[in-house]
């Protein structure tokens, strides 16, 4: 009997096949979701699980808001990139907490949340349409469209 052996290339599935565009803004991230989907005519809705992140500082869930556009063949997904997480410290008392920020993709520390969009890809005129609806949407202060090429931590956005 003679054994098959099969390699696979870690490159062969490093291909990016999805637009990141940034949003910063002071709203919560279900009003974020409702006021998109009102400007965008989608459907985002909280996900059955949130996005769990290990790091120094413990596990962190970031909220994630997703809708499947079967007909263009889309996924799009809302998800938080900045939380406070509440920590301990071993040696104090029960009422000595700290807090530390965490981040989704640590080197966009200004960017509260990602809309990620899979699937297709868009021309550049279509995706300065959505980035001046997403302008339009009261509270938030900046919208831009992210380099995925030269993330640092893409594998955070394999969800």
């Amino acid at each position: 009997m003679k054994l098959h052996i099969y390699k696979l290339d870690i490159d062969d599935f490093s291909e990016i096949d999805y637009d990141l565009i940034a949003i910063n803004t002071t709203i919560e991230d279900y009003l974020l979701a409702f006021r998109i989907n009102q400007r965008l005519k989608l459907t985002l809705s909280r996900g059955k699980s949130d996005i769990i992140s290990v790091n120094k500082a413990g596990e962190v869930a970031f909220s994630r808001y997703g809708f499947e556009d079967e007909d263009q063949d889309l996924y799009w997904s809302l998800v938080q990139n900045q939380k406070w997480l509440e920590t301990t410290e071993s040696d104090s008392s029960l009422f000595d907490h700290a807090q530390q920020k965490v981040y989704l993709l640590p080197e966009f520390k200004n960017v509260d949340y990602f809309l990620k969009i899979e699937g297709a890809e868009f021309e550049e005129d279509e995706i300065q349409d959505i980035i001046s609806q997403i302008k339009n949407i009261n509270n938030v202060s900046a919208v831009f469209m992210v380099d995925v090429n030269r993330l640092k931590s893409k594998n955070n956005l394999i969800f």
